[in-house]
């Protein structure tokens, strides 16, 4: 029993670093900038007692209540079969119908589209960031702190094709000597100046606001840097689980955050003019290259939890029909949600490139920074009240005494971030807006498709019945014709009964179905029905974040009796040719899109994993 007990300690235990290297990455490395962004950014305060004090309050109870409230203990109950993130929540409300539900959808999509935002700005704040702690030791290299950024990044996107598990070992333990660091720096200088706690009292705030007026709650667009890796916490809570995350969080992120901010606001107090890089002002001159090189390996981290993050995300949005297919590396046989999407890689790439050449300092980006989040995460909050009324038989009192306090900060901290878009926060905007034009119009194309294919689709009961009147010539072996809609005849076994006037002994109509459940189970994955004359359909169902490897599933298929020899196989791939035309249904320049996206969609036999040999394309044209 004991045994069981320490190897089950054990395993907590390791799970709890891991999540220090992914999870915590983005949140742990925001004391290198939020408090100097906070006072000395572009909103220029004086760095007085009572200025400080007040920005130490907002910061710690911004940790309290929007980290360890909101996402800990509240929105981390909502997993998706223990997968999280705003698409995973997004697809709990998926079973209702009406506008509301619809209206919720659209919401959670436009939130994922943000955070491909966050994704790109992430990288390039935090890697300039510590990059320019080396201008505390040596201001003469400030000409090269961003070619070194861009040398950084080269290298962080270019290995992205190896994947994290050989490296992601190393996340945790470097992670834990990160946030060791954070704590040790930050007591030595509270040490010296322990009046500084008086900033836990949210009073503080409270007269920050009073004495700073419009300015003071223009200081929250600043201040919401602290919390910026809120999203993360719960998007990778599928990879960790949701107590190793709250372990981690309590035990050592949440303390050592803490402890560092105090520690710079104690240092602000004896000298005002340390405002100019806080953090790496904290360690003594000897340590600032060693902390240099220590925060770089943070940002990195934290860059890689994110850039992954966009990966993951990008299969989920595939799976779930808000995507077009893409080529997709699995990159680790252990862990389902490493991969690889070699187009997403060089798209972040080179526009976290662009941000750095752009705006050349974390200061400049910094102001591009937050308005993405803010509004990813009041969607965020809509979207547990919806899951709490239809999910967890919440009373409508309940949710309204527990969400408004939540939708007002978050309201405060999206007001505010409002002001940084003509400073550059309407990058992320406009990201995110053509991610939820390409989210709609792709899963609105599909679905005009398919409706399209149905209507003019025969039944499987009518063609069989239409053949055994008028048999054709039948050979060796199985084909299995791909095709979206299951009960009805493929476009593509019609074109090749017309020109071939042939087909297989045994013939299968595979429909691949994607629930909004994020796995299914093996014995839950085939439905098989059979027909006459050697005619079977054959439903497969997958989770929005499992593998989609049919020619393995098929290898190991139990259910119905069927056997599908590799050998004897032919897939049959159905390809439309779309033609854009004034028939009811989007309009014309988003038609024109979703023909673009179409037709550069991945190749489908690689999607399946199906083997090239044994797949053969079929056109067919189509008009939406």
């Amino acid at each position: 029993m004991s045994e069981h007990i320490s190897k089950a300690q054990t395993a907590g235990i390791g799970l709890t670093v891991g999540a220090l290297g992914v999870v915590f990455g983005d949140i742990g490395t925001s004391p290198l900038y939020a408090f100097r962004e906070s006072l000395a950014g572009e909103h220029n305060l004086a760095v007085s007692e009572a200025n400080v004090l007040g920005v130490l309050s907002l910061m710690f109870w911004s940790l309290i209540i929007v980290i360890t409230i909101k996402y800990l203990l509240i929105v981390m109950r909502a997993d998706n079969d223990g997968e999280g993130g705003i698409l995973a929540l997004g697809a709990l409300v998926t079973g209702g119908e009406g506008k509301r539900t619809r209206m919720l959808v659209l919401m959670a999509l436009f939130g994922t589209a943000l955070l491909y935002g966050d994704g790109m700005i992430t990288p390039a704040i935090s890697v300039l960031s510590a990059v320019e702690g080396v201008e505390v030791a040596a201001p003469s290299v400030h000409q090269w702190v961003v070619p070194i950024v861009v040398v950084i990044l080269v290298a962080l996107f270019s290995v992205q094709r190896h994947g994290t598990e050989m490296i992601g070992r190393f996340f945790g333990p470097i992670m834990l000597l990160w946030f060791g660091t954070l704590t040790v720096l930050g007591a030595a200088e509270l040490s010296t100046e322990p009046s500084v706690l008086r900033a836990l009292d949210p009073t503080r705030a409270i007269q920050f606001f009073a004495d700073n007026g419009g300015r003071g709650f223009l200081v929250l667009g600043s201040v919401f840097l602290v919390v910026t890796g809120g999203e993360a916490l719960y998007a990778d809570m599928g990879h960790f689980g949701r107590s190793p995350i709250q372990r981690g969080w309590f035990l050592l992120v949440l303390p050592a955050l803490v402890i560092n901010y105090l520690g710079q606001g104690a240092l602000l107090l004896n000298r005002p003019d340390a405002i100019e890089n806080p953090f790496f002002l904290l360690a003594p001159g000897w340590a600032n290259w060693p902390l240099v090189v220590l925060a770089t390996a943070a940002t990195v981290i934290a860059s890689q939890a994110l850039i992954t993050g966009a990966f993951s995300l990008t299969v989920q949005a595939v799976n779930l029909g808000y995507l077009p297919r893409m080529r997709t590396v699995q990159t680790s046989h252990h862990h389902r949600g490493q991969v690889y999407v070699p187009s997403i890689n060089w798209f972040l790439l080179a526009a976290c490139l662009t941000l750095v050449f752009s705006f050349r300092s974390s200061s400049r980006l910094a102001a591009a920074y937050g308005v993405a989040v803010t509004l990813t995460m009041i969607i965020t909050t809509i979207l547990i009240a919806a899951v709490a009324d239809q999910r967890w038989g919440w009373s409508r009192l309940r949710i309204a005494l527990i969400t408004t306090p939540l939708i007002i900060i978050d309201l405060a901290f999206v007001i505010a971030n409002l002001f940084k878009i003509p400073a550059g926060g309407w990058i992320p905007l406009v990201i995110g807006g053509v991610g939820f034009t390409i989210f709609t119009t792709w899963n609105t194309g599909r679905r005009l498709l398919t409706d399209r294919v149905a209507k003019e689709a025969l039944s499987v009961d009518r063609f069989v019945e239409g053949l055994a009147k008028n048999p054709p010539l039948r050979h060796p072996g199985t084909g299995v014709y791909l095709h979206r809609t299951p009960g009805r005849v493929p476009p593509a076994l019609l074109t090749n009964l017309r020109h071939n006037h042939s087909l297989h002994e045994t013939v299968v109509f595979l429909s691949v179905v994607t629930d909004n459940r994020a796995h299914v189970n093996l014995a839950e994955r085939d439905h098989v029905t059979h027909y006459d004359l050697g005619f079977h359909t054959l439903e497969m169902r997958y989770g929005f974040t499992d593998e989609t490897d049919l020619a393995q599933d098929l290898r190991n298929l139990m259910a119905g009796g069927l056997t599908f020899d590799p050998n004897q196989t032919t897939f049959f791939l159905g390809r439309e040719r779309i033609s854009v035309t004034d028939r009811p249904g989007m309009v014309e320049w988003r038609e024109r899109l979703f023909a673009f996206l179409f037709r550069n969609a991945g190749d489908p036999a690689s999607y399946f994993s199906l083997p090239p040999d044994r797949s053969v394309d079929i056109g067919t044209h189509i008009d939406i």
